[in-house]
């Protein structure tokens, strides 16, 4: 994908002896390079929100 990806924060816990996180990352691509990467991740079980968009 011809992205770049800044992580702005991550974290990884255990609840009830399962692993899990959650990382904030930046993307900067054109848009349906974004979307491309995006879907990618989500067919790999990971879940995406799309907290906003910085024109």
């Amino acid at each position: 994908y011809n992205i770049d990806v800044s992580i702005l924060s991550s974290d990884l816990d255990y609840a009830g002896g399962v692993k899990f996180g959650m990382m904030v990352a930046e993307l900067f691509g054109n848009e349906q390079d974004d979307s491309a990467a995006i879907e990618y991740l989500r067919e790999h079980n990971v879940k995406v929100e799309v907290l906003g968009y910085v024109l």
